[in-house]
C-alpha cells in the first residue's frame, strides 16, 4: 500500500517562520507529523533581507529533519499581500459572468500596476443586497520571486501559495465554525497586522488592519527609551493588557507601565476593528457576529481577551484546533518535538492548517499566486514525462525503421523479381482484354443503334396518333410532322443514344393549314389547348405563345393559311440516324 502523501507548510510570518509537516489520516482528517519555528530579526528596516533569512531558516529545519526535498505550501503574511473584499453588482449574481467584470475592477481596486504584481481573485458568496463578494489578492512580483527562489533553493518544490486570511478562512471551515448560521468573528492578532475573518454559509468578510504586536513593541520601546529587541523581550516576558479604570494595576511598576502602554496602543486597533464591523453590517448587510475567537501570536498575552470583550461587548474565546499526531511515523519519533511545537503555538495553528488543506483540494480556497518562474518549472515538470516518452518513442521508432528498412530491402529485391515475371504474364493478359474491349465497344455501338431504331419505330406512330386524336374535326389539318433538330443533337450518338440525353429529340415541329372560317386562327388555339391534356406532349397554358411559332393572318385572298407549332415532348426520343 502506498504511503500517504505528505505536505510541508511554511507560515512566513513577520517575526518568525514556522514549518509543519502534515499528512492525511485514513478517516479523511489532518495529521500533524512535526513542526519547527525559527525567529527573525524584529527590526522592520531589515525587511529587505527577509528572503535570505527565510532561505537560511528553511535549510536549518530541513537539515534537522534530515529532509532533502518535498512539496511545500507557502502562506504569505497579510502585510506583504494586498487583500480587499469588494462587493460587485454582477448580472446573474455569482452564476453570472464575474470574470469579465473582475478584469476591469482589478485596475480600480489593486493600487499597483498590474504588470508589477501577481494577482488573482476568488468569489465568496453574496451580500445581503445581492452583490457578489469578490476577494482581490495581489503580491509584488519581485517579492514573490525572491521568496520563491529562497524556498526553492533549499530543495523544496512549491506547489501552492496562499495568504494568511484565506488560510485562516479555510481552517475556519475545516473546524466547522463557518457552518454556523450565526457568524463568528475570528481575530488573528499577529506581529504587523490584525486579520479579521467573518464567515457563515454564503457569507464572507475579511480585513487586514495594519496594527498588531509590533505596534505594541514600538510603543514600549519609545516609552522606556529602549531598542526594539529589548522592548520585544519585555513584552513577551512581562507584558499584559491593562484592564482600565476599576481594576488594580499589577503590583510591579514595570509590569504596570507595560500594561498601560499596551492598552493605549491596542485602543487604535480596537477602534479599527469596530469601524470594520460597522462597515460589514451597514454596507455589506452582514449579520452581527455572535462571538469572537482569538488566534495569532498576541492571542496568549494576559488579559487581551478581557480587553477585547470589554471594548466589543461580545463573548471572547480562543481558537484551538485539535490535530492528530503520530507517536512513530516515517522513521522518526515526533511525539516530543510535535508536543513542544503545539505547546509553543497554543492558539496559532490556523495558517498552518489552512495551508495543509492542499491535501484536500475540495476543502480549500483555490487561488493562484505562483510566480512565473515556479509556473514555468511546474509546466516543464508536467511535460517532462511526455517529453521523455516522446524521446523514447522516437528512438524506438528509428530503430524499428532501420530494422524494417534492412528487412524490406531484401524482401523488395525478391518481390521485384517475382513482379517482373508476373508483369510479363499480365501484359499478355492485358492484350487479350484490349481485344475483348474493342469487340465490346463495337457490340455496344451496334446495340445502341438497334435500340434507337426500336424506340423510333414506336415513338413516331404514337406522336401521329396523338396529334390525330387532338386535331379539331373542322377547319384545320396537319401537313407535316418532323423532329425539332437542336444544335447539340447534331453530335454523334454516344452510348446508344440515351433516353433524355443531349442527342435526343425534345420537341416536334407540326406544320399545317387552317381553313378560312368564322373563327379564323382561333382554331389553332383550340388545337394547342387540347394538347394540354396529352400524355405525350407538355403544353402549359402560360407557354402557349411559345408553342405557336407561325400563325398565318387571313387576308381573304386564299382559302387556307399556314401555321407552325413547336410542341415539347414529355419524354424525349432518340434522334433520327
Amino acid at each position: 500500500m502506498a504511503a500517504p502523501r505528505k505536505i510541508l507548510v511554511l507560515d512566513l510570518g513577520m517575526q518568525s517562520l514556522r514549518m509543519a509537516e502534515f499528512s492525511k489520516t485514513p478517516e479523511g482528517g489532518l495529521r500533524l507529523l512535526r513542526g519547527a519555528r525559527r525567529e527573525f530579526l524584529v527590526d522592520p528596516a531589515l525587511d529587505t533581507s527577509r528572503p535570505e533569512q527565510i532561505g537560511i531558516a528553511v535549510q536549518e529545519i530541513l537539515k534537522q529533519w534530515k529532509l532533502k526535498s518535498g512539496e511545500a505550501v507557502c502562506v504569505f503574511p497579510s502585510h506583504t499581500v494586498f487583500t480587499r473584499v469588494v462587493p460587485l453588482d454582477v448580472p446573474g449574481g455569482a452564476a453570472g459572468n464575474v470574470d469579465a467584470i473582475v478584469r476591469f475592477e482589478a485596475h480600480q481596486n489593486i493600487p499597483f500596476p498590474l504588470e508589477e504584481v501577481v494577482w488573482d481573485y476568488v468569489t465568496m458568496g453574496e451580500t445581503g443586497t445581492g452583490a457578489v463578494n469578490v476577494v482581490f489578492v495581489a503580491v509584488k512580483s519581485d517579492l514573490l520571486e525572491a521568496i520563491a527562489q529562497a524556498v526553492s533553493s533549499s530543495g523544496l518544490s512549491i506547489v501552492s501559495i496562499t495568504v494568511s486570511i484565506l488560510a485562516l478562512y479555510d481552517a475556519f471551515r475545516y473546524a466547522g465554525i463557518a457552518d454556523s448560521e450565526a457568524p463568528t468573528l475570528l481575530l488573528d492578532i499577529g506581529s504587523r497586522t490584525t486579520n479579521m475573518v467573518i464567515a457563515s454559509p454564503g457569507s464572507f468578510f475579511s480585513r487586514s488592519i495594519p496594527s498588531g504586536g509590533l505596534a505594541v513593541s514600538l510603543a514600549i520601546a519609545k516609552d522606556i527609551h529602549a531598542d526594539l529587541e529589548e522592548a520585544e523581550r519585555l513584552k513577551i516576558a512581562r507584558g499584559s493588557v491593562g484592564l482600565g479604570p476599576g481594576f488594580e494595576p499589577p503590583a510591579d511598576p514595570v509590569e504596570a507601565n507595560l500594561a498601560r502602554v499596551t492598552r493605549h496602543s491596542l485602543l487604535k486597533t480596537q477602534a479599527d476593528i469596530s469601524r470594520s464591523l460597522s462597515y460589514y453590517r451597514s454596507t455589506l448587510g452582514g449579520k452581527e457576529p455572535s462571538g469572537i475567537l482569538l488566534t495569532g501570536g498576541m492571542a496568549s498575552m494576559p488579559y487581551l481577551s478581557e480587553f477585547i470583550q470589554e471594548k466589543l461587548q461580545k463573548p471572547v474565546g480562543f481558537w484551538n484546533i485539535e490535530l492528530e499526531t503520530d507517536k512513530q511515523s516515517g522513521g522518526f519519533s515526533p511525539s516530543k518535538e510535535t508536543a513542544d511545537f503545539v505547546e509553543a503555538n497554543p492558539n496559532n495553528l490556523g495558517e498552518l492548517v489552512g495551508g495543509a488543506l492542499e491535501l484536500f483540494p475540495e476543502r480549500r480556497t483555490l487561488i493562484n499566486l505562483l510566480p512565473p518562474s515556479v509556473l514555468r518549472k511546474q509546466n516543464f515538470a508536467r511535460r517532462l514525462p511526455y517529453l521523455a516518452t516522446a524521446a523514447a518513442v522516437v528512438i524506438i521508432t528509428l530503430s524499428a525503421w532501420y530494422l524494417f528498412a534492412d528487412y524490406a530491402t531484401k524482401v523488395t529485391i525478391q518481390k521485384i523479381e517475382e513482379i517482373t515475371q508476373q508483369s510479363k504474364q499480365a501484359d499478355a493478359v492485358t492484350e487479350k482484354f484490349r481485344a475483348l474491349q474493342k469487340k465490346q465497344d463495337e457490340i455496344r455501338k451496334t446495340s445502341g443503334e438497334l435500340l434507337k431504331v426500336v424506340l423510333l419505330r414506336e415513338a413516331y406512330p404514337k406522336i401521329i396518333a396523338e396529334l390525330a386524336a387532338k386535331v379539331p374535326e373542322r377547319f384545320l389539318w396537319i401537313t407535316d410532322v418532323q423532329p425539332a433538330v437542336e444544335a447539340s443533337s447534331k453530335n454523334p450518338v454516344r452510348n446508344g443514344g440515351e433516353k433524355g440525353g443531349e442527342n435526343s429529340v425534345k420537341a416536334v415541329i407540326v406544320k399545317g393549314l387552317y381553313l378560312d372560317n368564322p373563327r379564323q386562327a382561333s382554331v389553332i388555339d383550340d388545337f394547342v389547348t387540347s394538347l394540354q391534356s396529352s400524355e405525350l406532349f407538355v403544353v402549359e397554358e402560360k407557354e402557349m405563345t411559345k408553342v405557336i411559332t407561325q400563325r398565318g393572318s387571313p387576308s381573304g385572298e386564299y382559302w387556307a393559311y399556314p401555321f407552325t407549332l413547336r410542341i415539347p415532348l414529355r419524354t424525349p426520343i432518340p434522334n433520327l440516324p
